[in-house]
């Protein structure tokens, strides 16, 4: 399929739009993954219809968390072998997966590419009610890029000060783009409410006094050691244990997307405008990267 074909297949699609959520955090081990699975888990439960795409380049491990073994992932879309719906894998729980390979940067996609890639999610943004796009931890071009064009993004953080740092240092960066929908907190592994709220509110502090930003609070989920005994059975903690703390908080923080969120209607452009907009711009990525003292 040469470029011309492309243009011509990404004019013919349909023109419904999910509503995108990108899943970020400052450093590894914050739980991302776990809570962005959970989440999509969770809205499922609540009627949507939910994909999952695990853009987490290098670390790739949605599909481990949610006990599947995929056929094809996201490289196999960019290589044309495959179609993005026929990508998808059919989760426990009704959530689909579109996962995600280590070997494929997304930053690094030409412009052929790039516009093929775009046309994917077109086709996903059609096929579902909410996109939940797993990012790399960390700041990275991928991460900023993918926050960029969602509607909002959840940053995910821990009560460790390491974590609430590179945290900050991520809204940081997320807070100098231009066009970035809205800027949510998530406090996972807490020990109680009154910690989850100690360290909400630090960041939305330091964020609305040094980066003239509101940072949302959008709830926090609590330390519970079925967790971790879920990952080690490679089931989802809310599927597996649907009662046990960490996940009534995540059942709560869906229902509160539900009611807040996907009622509303998505930021103009879509998706997909928004991020072909985004590795269309010419920029140096070095001011973006700024290391936060």
């Amino acid at each position: 399929m040469d470029q011309a074909d492309r243009l011509r297949e990404l004019m013919d699609l349909p023109t419904r739009r999910a509503r995108a959520f990108a899943v970020a955090s400052g450093k590894g081990g914050a739980g991302k993954t776990n809570v962005a699975v959970n989440l999509g888990l969770a809205l499922v439960r609540l009627g949507r219809r939910v994909i999952l795409v695990d853009v987490d380049i290098g670390l790739a491990n949605a599909d481990v968390l949610l006990g599947v073994q995929p056929r094809f992932h996201l490289g196999n879309v960019l290589a044309g072998e495959v179609g993005v719906l026929e990508a998808l894998v059919p989760c426990p729980g009704g959530l689909l997966l579109l996962a995600g390979s280590s070997a494929t940067a997304i930053s690094d996609l030409n412009e052929g590419e790039r516009a093929f890639l775009a046309t994917s999610f077109r086709r996903l943004e059609a096929y579902a009610d909410v996109l939940i796009i797993d990012t790399g931890a960390g700041i990275s071009r991928n991460v900023i890029e993918f926050a960029r064009a969602a509607d909002e993004v959840l940053v995910v953080t821990t009560p460790e000060p390491t974590a609430i740092t590179d945290g900050y240092a991520l809204i940081k960066v997320i807070a100098r783009e231009k066009g970035v929908g809205r800027v949510r907190l998530i406090v996972n592994q807490a020990l109680d409410r009154l910690e989850a709220g100690r360290v909400s509110e630090r960041l939305r502090m330091v964020s609305r006094r040094f980066l003239g930003i509101e940072v949302d609070n959008l709830g926090y989920v609590l330390a519970d050691p079925q967790v971790p005994a879920a990952v080690r059975r490679r089931r989802p903690f809310s599927i597996d244990v649907p009662k046990c703390p960490a996940s009534v908080c995540v059942r709560g923080i869906a229902e509160r997307l539900l009611g807040e969120s996907l009622t509303a209607q998505p930021r103009p452009g879509g998706f997909l405008q928004r991020f072909t907009a985004a590795f269309g711009r010419e920029r140096a990525a070095q001011g973006c990267f700024e290391e936060v003292r």
